[in-house]
């Protein structure tokens, strides 16, 4: 697709979203902005742009952005440039609206010069500009990046309500409150994703305390994140018995029933932002009792064979046992890092901490006399457990990489529970349908419910707004 064919595509995009009669600014504001972070610099450089040279703006612009606490030492009054909207066509005298003012190497968005340069906004895209300016010639590339500095870029906290949705996790953000809510599939901080850990969890994520550094904000809007939710057993995907996608490995790893209580924060330090702490648990809210009856038929079970485990004091002995995903947990330091603030196309995040996964295997028991059937650990004996129990079970290491340019893709890669997990999404088309995979495999030898190599992948469908 030619440049000129891309310019008019997003021209007519931009045009709709302003054009359509009597809006509100708020809403014309987020649209504008959206519209922006797909536009590469070959494009933008054809919207209207031209530097002011009236010295009574220049003062009162450069004051402005001083005042919102911008670093005095990037402002420069003499290199201020103004962007505006494509100008839509048929009007009698161009109409601007504006998306971006840059001073020296600071820049203001939309919904910023809106906020907090109203009545200045109002001067600078008067149709007439009573004001000393010069226009940028289309062949000057412009200075302003084509991205915003977020964090994740499949949730952006710069927008004012995203959607996720894939087989992995489906994701909410709830409006300008900060909440996200999220549900999601496998139990990653452990090495076990989707159906491989047999459980899932649903978290409502909520800001706490507000960042109040100018220059880390717009991406660390919250110095503290908490999150909370339940965790829940998944009874499908056994292995061999795939019902919707052959293609999946089947899980030999369960939950149990009851359900989990789910607990997290994420803090940023104050006096540096990038760098925080993390905080995750899951745990139990039952405990497994020969009394509770099952449906034997939605957990993988190991038959017995010539392993001695008995159970006495119980009607009868176990005809099988299942492995049972426990408690988890982890604490890491983290530290997130944008190679060039100013154009924050490449994000770095690296995590470094530790982590508690416990594997309970249990005896299954089926009453003939009844017909029910059962679990139990207590008063069996033969049977394992898996916990750490030497320093690599301890460690979690983890790094993402996330290019947030016009093609934007991310990788990570991470050590936990002597498991590597990696993961990788790429764009299928523009900027809302993606493609997602997530590989593990255990970086010792493989236990009992694990399998050598778990490989998923699935489309992931982004909207924002």
């Amino acid at each position: 697709m030619s440049k000129f064919t891309r310019l008019f595509f997003i021209a007519v995009a931009v045009s709709t979203l302003i054009g359509t009669g009597t809006i509100q600014a708020q809403s014309t504001t987020d649209s504008i902005i959206t519209a922006l972070k797909t536009i590469d610099p070959e494009i933008l450089q054809y919207f209207p742009r031209w530097r002011v040279c009236e010295g009574d703006l220049q003062v009162k612009i450069k004051q402005s952005f001083a005042l919102l606490g911008y670093d005095p030492k990037n402002l420069d009054d003499k290199n201020i440039v103004v962007t505006s909207a494509p100008i839509r066509e048929g009007l009698s005298e161009p109409e601007f609206d504006l998306i971006l003012i840059e001073c020296g190497s600071e820049r203001m968005v939309a919904a910023e010069i809106s906020s907090n340069m109203r009545k200045l906004s109002f001067t600078l895209s008067d149709p007439k500009r009573p004001y000393c300016y010069t226009e940028i010639p289309p062949s000057q590339p412009p200075s302003a990046p084509q991205t915003a500095e977020i964090i994740n870029y499949m949730e952006p906290t710069n927008v004012t309500h995203a959607f996720t949705l894939s087989a992995f996790e489906q994701v909410l953000k709830i409006g300008k409150s900060g909440f996200w809510l999220k549900s999601s599939i496998g139990t990653d901080q452990v090495g076990y994703t989707y159906w491989s850990s047999g459980e899932g969890r649903i978290t409502l994520q909520r800001p706490l305390y507000e960042n109040t550094d100018a220059a880390t904000r717009k991406a660390i809007p919250y110095l503290l994140n908490a999150k909370l939710g339940f965790g829940y057993r998944l009874n499908g995907s056994i292995d061999g018995q795939n019902r919707f996608l052959n293609f999946i490995p089947g899980r030999k790893l369960n939950a149990g029933y009851g359900g989990k209580f789910v607990a997290g924060l994420d803090f940023h330090f104050p006096m540096h932002p990038q760098f925080g702490v993390g905080l995750n648990m899951e745990l139990p809210l039952r405990g497994i009792s020969y009394t509770e009856n099952i449906d034997a038929s939605t957990y993988y079970t190991t038959s017995i064979g010539n392993r001695r485990i008995t159970a006495p004091g119980y009607p009868v002995d176990p005809y099988a046992t299942a492995a049972l995903l426990r408690s988890t947990g982890q604490a890491t330091v983290f530290y997130n890092w944008w190679v060039d603030p100013k154009a924050p196309e490449n994000f770095f995040r690296f995590d470094l901490g530790i982590v508690y996964s416990e594997v309970r295997e249990v005896g299954v028991f089926n009453d003939t006399t009844t017909g029910n059937s059962s679990l139990a650990i207590e008063g069996v004996t033969g049977l394992t457990t898996w916990k750490p129990n030497e320093l690599g079970d301890w460690v979690y290491a983890k790094i993402e990489y996330k290019s947030q340019s016009s093609f934007p893709f991310g990788v990570s890669l991470q050590y936990a529970n002597q498991m590597l997990l990696g993961r990788a999404y790429v764009p299928l088309l523009g900027d809302w349908l993606y493609l997602e995979g997530r590989y593990s495999t255990p970086l010792r030898g493989v236990r009992p419910f694990e399998m050598k190599n778990f490989f998923m992948f699935s489309p992931v469908l982004r909207l924002n707004f």
